[in-house]
C-alpha cells in the first residue's frame, strides 16, 4: 500500500516559497563595488522567478547546465534559486582555480550559458576562446565596467526586467539541481550532482539542534564561497529558517569581515581555519566581534588553542567535517548531553575533534582489508560515509573513481581516523598525507595542531620527506607571528608527542600554499619544498 501523504516534492522551489512566506523581515545583504545591497526574501523570490521565466529566451531547456562565474553576492544567490526552479542545473565555476581547470570543468559539465559578474569578466576573457561549448554569456552588473570582450553579452538586469513573475512548474525531487566540482587536489576535479531532494534534506539538517542549529533569529555570514559546495548549504538553510544572510563579496579581508559582523549584527559565521587564524592575529582588542556567538569552521583541523582563544572572547567555535561529495556536511562538534558536566577544558577539547555524525549521515571505520572496525576510539581505518545527501557516484569521471571511491553504497572518503564510543570522529590524517616512518604512522594533523598551539606560530604544515633508513620522516613548514627558533619548536613538540614523531627539520616560510577553497595545499607544498627539506634532513634524504 502506498501512502498519499507528503506528495509535495522536496525542491528548491519549496525552499524559496518557505523563505518568501517566513522571511519578509530578514535582511539579505550583499557587498559589491557599488556598495551594500539589501533585499528581503520575498524580493529575492520574485527576482528568482523572473530569472527562471527568462532562461528559455537564452535557449536554456530543462536539464541544461548553466554556469556561474561569481563571488558571494545577492545576484549570485538569485541564480542559486532561479536556475534550479526552472528545471535547469546550476553549475558554479570556482573562480580561484587555474584557467585550464576552469575551462576543463565548463567543457566537462557542458555549460551552455554562463553568468559572469562584471568584475570577473577580465579573468573569464582569458579563457573565453577555450569555452567553445558556451552559447551565450550574461553579465551580472556589480558597479564595475565589464571587459570589452563581453560587449556581446546579455545584461542580467535587462534579462529579468522583461520576464514575467510567475510560479514555475514543479520539478521532480530526484532531478539534478546543482553540479559542483571537487577541488581536484589529487587529479582532475570530480563532478558531484546534487538533486533537489538532497539539497533540501541537507538544508533541513542545517536547522537541526545538533547540527548548524540555524534559527529564524540568526544572521548568517558564510565566508565559504557559493561555488564551494553551495557555501556548505547555508544559503538554503537560511531560506528554510527565514534567517538573515550576509554575503561579503570579493573583499574577505579580516578587517572588512569584522566590519560586516559588527554592523550587520551577524550571529553565526562560517569559514576555513586559515581565515579565523588571521582574524585572531589581529588581537582581541583589534575589533569587536559584536553579536557573533558561533563560528562554524571546517576544511582542515582547528588548533585547540584557537578554539580556547575564541571561547575567551565569548564565541563558540564548532568544527565540522565533510566534503563536496557529502554536500558537504558529515559531522559537527556539539557537546553531548551526558558530557555537559565535564570540566570546561574537556568540553572545549571536544570541539577539536571532528564531532559526531550529522543526523541523517552514517559513518563507519574500515580497515584496508574491508573489515568494519569498532567505534572504540583506538582502531584506525578509512572513514566511510553514506546518507541522503552523500553521493554514490561521480558525474562522468575520466578515471576509475566510481569503482575505487565507493563500496557497497558507501563513500570512501580517503580520511583515516577513529570513532570513539561517544560517537566523536577523530581524524588522524588524509591517507595520502600520513607519514610512515620506520613502519609506523605519524599524523601530520596532530603535529600541525601542536605547532599552532605555540604562541609564536601562525600557521604550520607537516609533510613527509624521503629517508634512506626510515622510509619517510616528517618535516615542518612554519609561518610565525613572533620570533622563535626551530629548536624551541622542536622542544615544544617533544613535550607533547613521542620523540620519534618530532620533525627533523623545521623550515620557516613567508606563507603556505592554499587550495582554491582556502585549505592548505599539501600537494603544492610537496612540489615546492620536498626536495629541499629532504636535503636538510639528516642523511640528506638520499637512498
Amino acid at each position: 500500500m502506498r501512502s498519499t501523504m507528503g506528495s509535495m516534492p522536496l525542491s528548491v522551489a519549496m525552499m524559496l516559497r518557505r523563505a518568501a512566506a517566513t522571511g519578509p523581515h530578514a535582511r539579505l545583504v550583499g557587498v559589491t563595488a557599488a556598495g551594500r545591497g539589501v533585499q528581503t526574501w520575498p524580493q529575492l523570490a520574485e527576482r528568482a522567478r523572473r530569472l527562471a521565466a527568462a532562461l528559455p529566451t537564452l535557449g536554456v531547456a530543462p536539464g541544461d547546465r548553466v554556469g556561474t562565474f561569481a563571488c558571494n553576492s545577492l545576484r549570485h544567490l538569485e541564480l542559486f534559486y532561479g536556475v534550479p526552479i526552472a528545471g535547469a542545473v546550476l553549475q558554479p565555476l570556482n573562480v580561484r582555480l587555474f584557467a585550464d581547470q576552469i575551462a576543463w570543468i565548463a567543457a566537462h559539465a557542458e555549460d551552455r550559458v554562463v553568468f559572469v559578474e562584471a568584475a570577473l569578466t577580465p579573468r573569464l576573457a582569458e579563457i573565453r576562446p577555450e569555452l567553445t561549448g558556451v552559447r551565450r554569456y550574461v553579465v551580472v552588473p556589480d558597479g564595475t565596467e565589464p571587459h570589452p570582450d563581453f560587449a556581446d553579452a546579455v545584461d542580467y538586469e535587462e534579462l529579468i526586467a522583461g520576464a514575467p513573475d510567475e510560479e514555475p512548474a514543479e520539478v521532480d525531487e530526484w532531478t539534478a539541481a546543482c553540479l559542483c566540482y571537487t577541488g581536484g587536489t589529487t587529479g582532475r576535479p570530480k563532478g558531484v550532482v546534487y538533486s533537489h531532494r538532497s539539497l533540501t534534506l541537507h538544508a533541513m539538517s542545517g536547522l537541526f539542534a545538533d547540527s548548524f542549529a540555524i534559527r529564524e533569529s540568526d544572521v548568517l555570514l558564510p565566508l565559504t564561497p557559493l561555488f564551494h559546495a553551495t557555501s556548505w548549504g547555508m544559503p538554503y538553510s537560511a531560506a528554510l529558517a527565514g534567517a538573515g544572510l550576509v554575503l561579503a563579496g570579493m573583499d574577505t579581508s579580516p578587517q572588512a569581515v569584522l566590519r560586516l559582523v559588527r554592523e550587520e549584527r551577524v550571529t553565526v559565521a562560517a569559514g576555513v581555519p586559515t581565515f579565523w587564524l588571521a582574524v585572531d592575529q589581529l588581537g582581541p582588542g583589534a575589533d569587536d566581534l559584536g553579536t557573533l556567538r558561533r563560528i562554524l569552521c571546517g576544511g582542515s583541523a582547528i588548533p585547540l588553542e584557537l578554539i580556547q582563544r575564541y571561547h575567551r572572547r565569548g564565541v563558540e567555535m564548532q568544527q565540522g567535517w565533510g566534503m563536496t561529495e557529502m554536500s558537504p556536511s558529515g559531522s559537527l562538534t556539539v557537546v553531548r548531553g551526558h558530557l555537559a558536566d565535564r570540566p570546561e577544558a574537556e568540553r572545549l577539547a571536544l570541539h577539536a575533534t571532528q564531532g559526531f555524525a550529522t543526523p541523517g549521515v552514517e559513518l563507519r571505520v574500515v580497515a584496508p582489508d574491508g573489515e568494519v572496525l569498532p567505534h572504540d576510539g583506538v582502531s584506525p581505518g578509512e572513514i566511510e560515509a553514506r546518507g541522503p545527501w552523500v553521493t554514490e557516484a561521480y558525474h562522468r569521471p575520466d578515471d576509475d573513481a566510481n569503482e575505487t571511491r565507493f563500496r557497497d553504497g558507501w563513500l570512501r572518503t580517503g580520511d583515516v581516523g577513529t570513532i570513539d564510543p561517544d560517537g566523536y570522529l577523530h581524524l588522524i590524517d588524509r591517507d595520502k598525507d600520513l607519514v610512515k616512518s620506520g613502519g609506523e604512522w605519524i599524523s601530520s594533523i596532530d603535529l600541525e595542531n601542536h605547532l599552532m598551539d605555540h604562541d609564536a606560530v601562525a600557521q604550520a604544515m607537516v609533510i613527509a620527506v624521503p629517508h634512506p633508513v626510515w622510509g619517510e620522516r616528517p618535516a615542518a613548514l612554519v609561518v610565525t607571528c613572533a620570533e622563535v627558533d626551530a629548536e624551541t619548536l622542536r622542544a615544544h613538540l617533544r613535550s607533547r608527542v613521542a620523540s620519534w614523531w618530532v620533525p627533523d627539520v623545521v623550515e620557516f616560510v613567508a606563507d603556505l600554499p592554499t587550495t582554491a577553497t582556502g585549505k592548505f595545499d599539501k600537494k603544492r607544498a610537496r612540489a615546492l619544498w620536498q626536495d629541499r627539506l629532504a636535503a636538510l634532513t639528516p642523511n640528506g634524504g638520499k637512498s
